[in-house]
């Protein structure tokens, strides 16, 4: 089985509180027995990856925040996928 539980390699404090807050609601995500519960979730996602994308001290010279910015796009994408998923299931 796929085991989520990994270490960020992006230094930065804000980067570090958001993706441990992320990182429990993927694992609530993908524990989800349907996809209204999982789109709960994935809405809950989408509210904590905006502190990511606003960021405040993102600088398009630094390499972590360009990795910060893409996987936030890529979480945000997943939890959009999801949410559309339920709007179709109804």
């Amino acid at each position: 089985m796929y085991d989520q539980k990994e270490t960020s390699t992006i230094q930065c404090d804000i980067y570090q509180d958001c993706y441990a807050a992320m990182d429990e609601i993927k694992l609530n995500i993908n524990h989800g027995s349907t996809v209204g519960i999982k789109a709960k979730y994935a809405e809950e996602l989408l509210d904590r990856v905006a502190c990511l994308t606003d960021c405040p001290q993102y600088s398009d010279q630094k390499q972590e925040c360009k990795h910060c910015r893409m996987m936030a796009n890529v979480h945000k994408r997943t939890a959009e996928i999801i949410i559309k998923a339920k709007q179709l299931s109804q």
